[in-house]
């Protein structure tokens, strides 16, 4: 049987999406503890391969898998062979030679994902691929905001920040719209997406009229490790417009407000703002293990 793959939303239909969100609910928190979950991936063995920094994005995937019955091996790119100048490919293929049914891979270059589900005998899952895409994060989100408003049709969300380097924003962007919501954007000229996916979305001036305009706003950090050397972003001009302070939040009271993590305090938001009525940053996370399972379930269990 030919594996199953979770690479890009564009992969997904609207039907898939709400598929997995369904699913997704199924698995949330009760009001009394954890909801008893049958080991269904009992026996299936998943490998987590971080080649950049992650928190939510690991313990989550790692968490999901272990309440879904399955087994997990955390793959260290330091210390590897990797180290030692093995291929990527070589590497995938020896972790593939140990009987691994799933890959769940994070990697900084683009098209690596495509590249290893072409021979690789595992289900790939795509746990963020450079500037390209981050299915599971806007899995997620949609679903946290689906609880929020109870649909996304016809909602208006706002994207704040650094978008051209974004691997988020273009699959957030991507899932949002086709679940019918109005998806908007703000970014310094620096930091815009040239990318035709946003040539025809509303873009507004500064984060204000975001507030003003939108039902949610999606706020994204400065993704400096991405960046060319050359480009110098000034953090005062960057806050002055760009930044979602305690006081502009609380002038607004039921604007959703969203970050996939980690949150720069004093960059792109101020630490009050997490304590906003309508913060739902940690309710991101608590979505993230149960869209995870499900995406897992869809892919493993058979």
């Amino acid at each position: 049987m030919e594996p199953s793959h979770l690479l890009s939303t564009r992969d997904l239909s609207r039907e898939d999406i709400t598929s997995i969100l369904d699913d997704a609910a199924a698995f949330l928190p009760s009001n009394a503890g954890l909801v008893s979950v049958a080991p269904i991936l009992q026996g299936r063995n998943i490998v987590l391969a971080f080649f950049e920094p992650s928190t939510r994005t690991r313990l989550s995937f790692e968490t999901a898998a272990q309440r879904l019955g399955a087994s997990t091996v955390v793959f260290h790119a330091t210390g590897s062979s990797v180290e030692k100048g093995e291929t990527l490919r070589e590497t995938f293929r020896t972790i593939e030679s140990m009987g691994f049914d799933a890959l769940v891979l994070r990697h900084a270059q683009n098209g690596v994902h495509h590249e290893l589900a072409q021979w690789s005998t595992m289900s790939i899952v795509n746990a963020g691929e450079g500037s390209l895409q981050h299915p599971t994060q806007a899995l997620l989100d949609a679903a946290t905001l689906r609880e929020h408003f109870t649909t996304l049709e016809g909602r208006k969300i706002a994207i704040v920040g650094d978008l051209r380097h974004s691997r988020v924003a273009r699959s957030v962007a991507d899932v949002l719209l086709r679940c019918g919501a109005v998806v908007g954007y703000c970014a310094p000229d620096q930091l815009a997406p040239t990318d035709e996916q946003f040539q025809h979305m509303p873009r507004f001036a500064d984060v204000a009229e975001c507030c003003a305009w939108a039902d949610a706003i999606y706020m994204l950090r400065i993704q400096r490790e991405r960046m060319p050397p050359s480009m110098v972003i000034d953090d005062d001009a960057y806050r002055r417009s760009h930044a979602l302070t305690a006081d502009l939040a609380a002038s607004y009271p039921r604007l959703a407000i969203l970050h996939p993590g980690p949150v720069n305090i004093g960059v792109e938001l101020d630490a009050e703002v997490l304590d906003h009525p309508s913060c739902l940053v940690h309710r991101q996370v608590t979505h993230g293990v149960a869209v995870r399972m499900a995406v897992l379930q869809r892919l493993l269990h058979s």
